[in-house]
């Protein structure tokens, strides 16, 4: 396959994660750490300030002329980086796909011969992000972890979770476990409250799920005024967490990841 071609695809692919906010997972050989606005790198940086979770890993660091930036310059917040001087694979990771080749994510690899493969499979996928976490980020020198954690990744995990329970009809499919499984995802909520305040986003609802879930685990059993309230909770909180996400995304897309947390008290003011 023509490298060009590939390289095309890899950058609409990069688009395609900017607008879902998904993960991905990058390993290359080289890296050319400067700051040109249509780098690979760059890419990925402004990436990270949209909200997309970003792992890197490396075998070595080379430097445009002009540039003499160190890692964490230019990755210095919600990239985890790290070096592996044995690796010269080539590839990148997303939910969506997969891609390995044998070029370096850099626009010297234009007027070379190379080949690469895209994976759509999703247990290839699974198998070469295993191998990406378990075996080479193993044995890998960290060289840049993220500052600070961002409370807002997990809204989509408490989404996915609300959506679901949204569903249920009658309370005997409390009892199912890929159901009741869900409702402890919710404690992720009450972690992130303080902080949609400070957005004057306040949960408009409150409800004890912890209390509920514990019953319906121990006893295996609610009641109907019970069941009535949590259902009234939950169809409460899912307009109000589709809202959330729009909110959040579009404040990373205005003012970048950086600038809204230190807004809302996670990152320091200098």
């Amino acid at each position: 396959m023509d490298v060009h071609y590939l390289c095309l695809r890899v950058f609409v692919f990069l688009l395609i994660v900017e607008k879902n906010k998904t993960e991905i997972s990058v390993n290359i050989y080289a890296m050319l750490v400067n700051q040109y606005e249509k780098s690979f790198y760059k890419k990925l940086q402004n990436l990270a300030n949209l909200g997309v979770e970003i792992n890197l890993l490396y075998a070595k660091t080379t430097y445009a002329d002009e540039d003499k930036l160190e890692v964490e310059d230019v990755f210095k917040n919600f990239v985890l980086c790290a070096k592996l001087a044995t690796n010269h694979s080539k590839f990148f990771i997303t939910d969506e796909f997969a891609f390995i080749g044998s070029a370096n994510f850099s626009f010297g690899s234009n007027s070379n011969y190379e080949s690469g493969v895209i994976f759509n499979d999703k247990e290839i996928i699974s198998e070469i992000r295993k191998f990406y976490f378990e075996v080479l980020l193993e044995k890998s020198e960290f060289t840049n972890i993220p500052e600070c954690f961002d409370p807002f990744d997990f809204l989509p995990r408490i989404l996915n979770a609300v959506e679901k329970l949204s569903k249920i009809d009658s309370k005997e499919e409390l009892y199912f476990d890929e159901i009741v499984n869900e409702i402890p995802e919710l404690r992720f909520l009450d972690d992130m409250k303080k902080y949609l305040e400070n957005l004057d986003y306040p949960v408009p609802i409150e409800f004890n799920w912890w209390r509920f879930y514990s019953q319906l685990y121990k006893e295996k059993y609610v009641s109907d005024i019970d069941f009535s309230e949590f259902q009234n909770y939950i169809h409460k909180l899912l307009p109000y967490l589709v809202n959330i996400k729009a909110v959040i995304s579009e404040q990373f897309e205005t003012m970048g990841r950086f600038e809204l947390l230190k807004r809302i008290n996670v990152i320091e003011e200098n």
